[in-house]
């Protein structure tokens, strides 16, 4: 993911998603180090830094565990995603060998697809 994309993503999703989009942060995987690009302000109130750190750490072992379950299913190719749904939120994961991204959406389902469309075209 080059320099732009991070800002292409978030204007990608805000476009597909809309007032649905909860977050958006971005990891550079080598570095373990990422940074929220978007984040609803009612959504900021929700989270200590504490929290956030711990969610980024889950999403570092995530991407790890996700490599074996990966091999299980040869015929459908690469792992993209992950979606965890929540009673109030949705949760997408996403991973190259360089990048992360994490996407938190509203509870509404219909969110997801244009989510995913979003990412797999700025990612």
């Amino acid at each position: 993911m080059d320099s732009e994309s991070p800002s292409a993503l978030t204007d990608g999703l805000r476009t597909n998603v809309g007032d649905g989009l909860r977050t958006v942060a971005v990891g550079r995987v080598p570095e373990e180090e990422y940074d929220v690009t978007y984040m609803r302000s009612d959504i900021d109130d929700l989270y200590t830094d504490e929290m956030r750190e711990n969610i980024l750490e889950e999403i570092v072992l995530e991407h790890i565990a996700e490599a074996r379950k990966e091999g299980l299913f040869p015929p459908l190719g690469a792992l993209e995603y992950t979606i965890r749904v929540f009673e109030e939120g949705i949760n997408l994961v996403g991973w190259t060998d360089e990048t992360a991204v994490f996407v938190g959406l509203d509870a509404d389902p219909e969110l997801i697809a244009p989510a995913v469309a979003a990412c797999r075209r700025e990612l």
